[in-house]
């Protein structure tokens, strides 16, 4: 009788104290299109938790590697729908454990920034935008289309223990959900 009390009051107690909050993981926060002239652009808002495995551990000299990926979409209602394009926007962060300076690389303009504040090594990666799409030209005119965005990390770069770690668990939250938005011309 006592234990089935200590039960129930045990379970009580967990459900009194709630689920835990669900961490935050890689993701896109926000997508903003828009158009100058006859250019369709967009600029990405995304998240990273830097606090958690593996992605804290550029501070141990852990080349990390961000890929944000843009899809162009035109809504068909007989098949999937038809994907006119990708765009790919690649960012790495390293710290340099030597000159004690975060490296930045932008590799579609083959920048590369230096920096020893890590809230201003944080803001170089995660720009992103204005990043082109398609010319207005190219859409036809009664369709519609959407464009997908996700964010991947890569684990290239991390150490065989911590790829394998990251391969098996749930810890590496390697690649974001798709967030779509309408392209309304």
């Amino acid at each position: 009788m006592t234990r089935l009390l200590g039960t129930l009051i045990l379970a009580a107690g967990l459900v009194a104290a709630g689920a835990p909050a669900a961490a935050e993981s890689l993701g896109v926060s926000g997508i903003r299109l828009g158009h100058d002239g006859d250019q369709w652009t967009a600029q990405v808002a995304w998240r990273v938790p830097w606090d958690r495995a593996p992605f804290h551990e550029v501070h141990q000299g852990v080349p990390i590697d961000f890929t944000v990926e843009l899809e162009l979409f035109r809504e068909r209602g007989w098949w999937y729908d038809a994907s006119l394009g990708v765009t790919r926007v690649r960012r790495e962060v390293y710290f340099n454990r030597l000159t004690n300076q975060y490296r930045v690389i932008d590799w579609g303009s083959d920048q590369r920034y230096f920096t020893r504040d890590w809230r201003r090594a944080r803001q170089l990666v995660q720009r992103t935008g204005p990043v082109d799409l398609v010319k207005a030209e190219r859409l036809r005119p009664q369709s519609d289309y959407y464009v997908g965005v996700r964010v991947v990390a890569s684990r290239e770069h991390l150490s065989l223990p911590a790829r394998i770690v990251a391969t098996f668990t749930s810890l590496w939250g390697g690649s974001s959900e798709w967030r779509y938005r309408a392209l309304e011309p």
